[in-house]
């Protein structure tokens, strides 16, 4: 086996950390942006963006969350696992990415041919996601931080020293996300894989599947991973379609607020669900990590909040002036859809790794369902439609955070906390 272990602590701190640079390089790239495109060619950049996010999650097909629960115990045969996945998501990218651009372009408007070179570099951060989550796995969190850097560091570098126009944006959108594949598979067949020893424990099953069953293993975590790209980009896409560019350029400001804390959450989602699945078949020890985690979910997240509430403003001031008076009540409101999520994070990994993944899949689409009602009700309806989108997302986070904790995560340990 590769050398080091899972370590929640240490590898969210890797993972968090990259994600804090990155939310540099982010600001970086969305003052270029702001900055060089009016408002509403901005808004339609950022609406063709998120939607291919979307859309190529059906070249993810859950496969990478099955290497990062089962990929320390998979050993060398994990080499073999990665193979059958990468061909799988390769085969499905050029045609999907043409796809995608088509229909984002006639839903959205905007450019045909930048259109296509983003869609194509979302596809490109979907092929890096199974070596990421291999690293990940293998507890080297630390080297999926670089790749993660690598990713939006090059982004912001062309844009500030090259790109100019609409096309060369786009262009170099889509060379981040290539270099940072190149890189992950780079460091994962050189660096790691021949560290790879035979298992010394039984076997997931996942290193015996052909292409097909590991495709219907991956469903519920396809679903979910979906869940995960739809519920932070829901209420934006929404924006675009029942009002103006210039409604998701104001929210798309507020939500940079907000994503700047989402990375954090989803790292530590991701390092969770290794953590919890080393130990997934002894439910006392499981059991265990879950209320360590809750403890210090606890502890650390109302301090997050408070941080960012009070930064948030000076920022948007600093870096965004056209915008800071229009941004700083949504971006209240989306604190607290952060605080509702960060909470959340232990049960739903918890329930993730459990014998029934299918109710984590199902959690987050109710909770998905719930924000597009209430978006279809309040955006149209609310003074100020941006306000509608954000109350839409507080209510919809605060049922995943009640049904995952009260409910479906207590099910799961339950011989182990009667």
């Amino acid at each position: 086996m590769a050398g080091r272990k899972v370590m929640p602590q240490r590898d969210t701190l890797w993972l968090s950390g990259a994600d804090a640079v990155n939310l540099l390089f982010g600001i970086v790239i969305h003052v270029v942006l702001t900055r060089a495109l009016l408002s509403d060619e901005y808004g339609t950049f950022i609406l063709l963006l998120d939607f291919f996010h979307v859309c190529v999650i059906l070249v993810d097909l859950g496969l990478p969350t099955l290497i990062g629960r089962d990929g320390e115990r998979l050993g060398s045969r994990l080499n073999l696992v990665l193979h059958k996945v990468s061909r799988i998501q390769a085969s499905l990218l050029v045609v999907g990415c043409v796809m995608f651009a088509y229909v984002g372009f006639n839903l959205f408007g905007g450019w045909i041919a930048p259109a296509f070179l983003l869609s194509l570099g979302a596809g490109m951060q979907v092929l890096a996601y199974a070596h990421r989550a291999a690293l990940r796995a293998l507890g080297e969190a630390r080297l999926e931080a670089l790749v993660r850097i690598i990713d939006r560091g090059v982004v912001a570098l062309l844009m500030v020293v090259w790109a100019n126009d609409l096309f060369e944006f786009a262009v170099v959108t889509l060379l981040g996300p290539t270099c940072a594949f190149l890189t992950a598979v780079s460091i994962y067949w050189v660096k790691v894989a021949p560290r790879l020893a035979e298992p010394e424990e039984t076997v997931p099953e996942t290193a015996e599947m052909e292409m097909g069953d590991m495709v219907r293993a991956g469903l519920p975590f396809l679903l979910a991973s979906a869940a995960l790209v739809v519920n932070v980009r829901v209420e934006k896409l929404l924006l675009g379609l029942m009002t103006t560019p210039e409604d998701v350029a104001v929210f798309q400001i507020a939500w940079l607020g907000f994503i700047a804390g989402y990375g954090p959450i989803l790292s530590l989602r991701a390092v969770l669900l290794s953590w919890f699945g080393e130990v997934r078949d002894d439910l006392e020890r499981l059991a265990h990590r879950y209320k360590r985690a809750l403890f210090a979910c606890a502890i650390l997240c109302p301090v997050g909040g408070l941080i960012a509430l009070g930064a948030g403003p000076f920022a948007f001031e600093a870096l965004f002036p056209e915008y800071a008076d229009d941004v700083k009540r949504p971006f209240y409101g989306l604190m607290l859809v952060w605080l509702f999520q960060a909470m959340a994070s232990p049960s739903l990994a918890i329930i993730q790794v459990g014998k029934r993944p299918w109710n984590y899949t199902r959690i987050l689409w109710a909770g998905i369902v719930i924000d597009i009602l209430l978006c279809l009700w309040l955006i149209p309806t609310q003074p100020d439609p941006v306000a509608g989108a954000v109350g839409a997302a507080c209510l919809a986070s605060l049922f995943v955070f009640a049904v995952s904790f009260a409910g479906f995560a207590r099910s799961e340990l339950k011989p182990a906390v009667e």
